[in-house]
């Protein structure tokens, strides 16, 4: 059995409003763009509030925060973990590994695993499979999941809509194979994937790997912007991604339910990946899905990619929401085009 015994996260101090997002938006904005309303905002997406990093910090910095926040209000002694599992679009290096480098951070043991997993929206998804798999094998005991990611710093000023969506954030999540002491303790059930990658023009980074990368040209007309897009430009095609998740997460909980043997009647609460509020309401109402139990936490957050399933799910979780034997379905979708669920039954 593996049980996902606890959730801690952490999210930037400064906090942007959509009054202030177009004000920065403002002096970038183009003659023949339409002016936008803080009102209009909210209404495309359901987000009044995201988060922004500091420019001096990482998706790193913010992981090993959520991971000492983690430690602290779980009690979790650090020095007993067996694995590390990163996942994240924005590592610091290309070598060494990140999560190598937050094993000395964090003043965990020398005798641990730790792994880099380069994924976004369905990343925590594949991260508690990958964890799963390890204790289930008998191969470790324990790991740490750390989700994390700064797209932010990937999207230009004058990208509004964008910079209305995404957030900051870092997760933490510990897994063993045995409950602890005052622990969310749910057990982790099985697991479907799906795949797309002619979709992967849909949503990308450009300008961030070594396939046409950056050069002192194109990185010369963001000079003007405060992270210059140093790690590239983040470019999506916004109809596309709501379509495909309106056609795609209806039959990814269809699989895992096939898969765990249950209905859609016996799930307490469906935490999908915060994408947008619109489109997550949509979603459940396209699947006769009765309101309550679709959680959608995202007006003071907004989406923070792999970190947004974990900061749901524990924020649910301090309401006092989750009794014994209630289910969660979990799922991811997004970039890639990538999506993934996995169940959890509280004990």
């Amino acid at each position: 059995m593996v049980y996902l015994n606890a959730i801690s996260y952490h999210m930037p101090s400064t906090a942007l409003s959509n009054e202030q997002l177009i004000a920065e938006y403002l002096p970038y904005k183009k003659k023949e763009d339409k002016t936008i309303t803080a009102e209009e905002l909210f209404n495309q997406n359901w987000i009044k509030t995201r988060h922004q990093v500091a420019l001096t910090d990482t998706a790193k910095d913010l992981g090993n925060r959520a991971a000492e926040n983690l430690f602290e209000q779980w009690n979790i002694r650090k020095e007993e973990i067996q694995y590390l599992v990163f996942v994240s679009d924005a590592l610091d290096y290309k070598g060494p590994t990140t999560a190598c480098v937050m094993q000395n951070d964090l003043g965990l043991s020398k005798s641990i695993g730790a792994i880099d997993v380069l994924h976004g929206c369905t990343g925590f998804v594949y991260g508690l499979s990958l964890i799963s798999a390890l204790i289930e094998s008998g191969q470790i005991d324990n790991a740490l999941l750390i989700t994390a990611d700064i797209p932010t710093k990937v999207i230009h000023p004058a990208d509004i809509e964008l910079r209305a969506i995404f957030s900051d954030a870092g997760a933490a999540t510990f897994l063993s194979k045995e409950k602890i002491k005052n622990g969310i303790n749910a057990e982790v059930g099985k697991f479907v994937f799906g795949t797309d990658g002619s979709g992967e023009n849909a949503l990308k980074v450009e300008r961030s790997g070594s396939r046409n990368p950056a050069d002192v040209k194109w990185l010369k007309q963001f000079e003007e912007v405060p992270h210059g897009n140093t790690g590239g430009k983040l470019y999506m095609k916004s109809s596309a991604i709501f379509l495909f998740a309106l056609r795609t997460v209806p039959k990814l909980v269809k699989q895992i339910l096939q898969k765990e043997g249950w209905n859609k009647e016996d799930i307490d609460f469906y935490v999908f990946h915060q994408a947008n509020g619109q489109m997550l309401d949509f979603i459940g109402k396209r699947m006769k899905l009765p309101k309550e139990k679709v959680i959608i936490n995202i007006e003071n957050i907004g989406n923070t990619v792999s970190a947004s399933i974990p900061i749901a799910l524990y924020q649910e979780y301090k309401k006092n929401t989750f009794s014994a034997q209630q289910k969660a379905l979990l799922a991811g979708f997004g970039i890639g085009l990538s999506w993934g669920a996995t169940t959890l039954k509280f004990t």
